[in-house]
């Protein structure tokens, strides 16, 4: 079965269908459709292929949102970051003026080891915090810092029952 399709898209009663002015337009200025070049900014499918990619984003940005997850990679990060910029400080230190200055990293050590148990033992509760767990211990697994998962007691557990939580928060189990 064959579909006839039009040779030409449909066309107004009268040529000048399109060419009358916008309602409330002002004396003395062009209208777009008027203008002899192109309209300037965001053209209009532009603007719904724009709106149509928001719309079908917002689900899964509300999501992100809403795991927990998110926020403790985030924290585990900040921590890890002051961890290594206090070994730096505490490096230079030792350089520059002699002595141990190691104590220096002890508190920004502990806080780091504490939100890493943290991050191992939470569950996710939707697919996307899931997955961003999964691949920030897959880096960190790669890394230099991979004895934290290798070397940590309970390591193995904590991951085996928050990924058991994680896959029942999200409909998976």
């Amino acid at each position: 079965m064959t579909i006839a399709r039009p040779a030409s898209p449909p066309s107004a009663e009268s040529v000048y269908a399109f060419s009358q002015p916008a309602v409330e337009q002002p004396d003395g200025q062009t209208c777009i459709s008027e203008s002899p070049g192109p309209a300037e900014g965001m053209p209009r499918r532009n603007f719904l292929a724009a709106l149509a990619v928001l719309s079908a984003a917002l689900p899964v940005a509300a999501e992100v949102q809403a795991d927990p997850m998110f926020e403790l990679i985030e924290t585990h990060r900040s921590a890890n970051a002051a961890h290594l910029a206090a070994i730096d400080e505490a490096a230079r230190l030792e350089q520059a003026e002699g002595g141990d200055w190691g104590h220096l990293t002890d508190k920004p050590c502990q806080t780091e080891n504490d939100t890493f148990d943290i991050l191992l033992g939470a569950a996710a509760t939707t697919l996307p915090g899931l997955l961003a767990k999964l691949a920030y211990l897959r880096a960190i697994a790669d890394g230099k810092t991979a004895w934290m998962l290798e070397d940590r007691d309970g390591a193995a557990l904590k991951l085996i029952d928050s990924f058991a939580a994680s896959l029942k928060n999200v409909g998976l189990s």
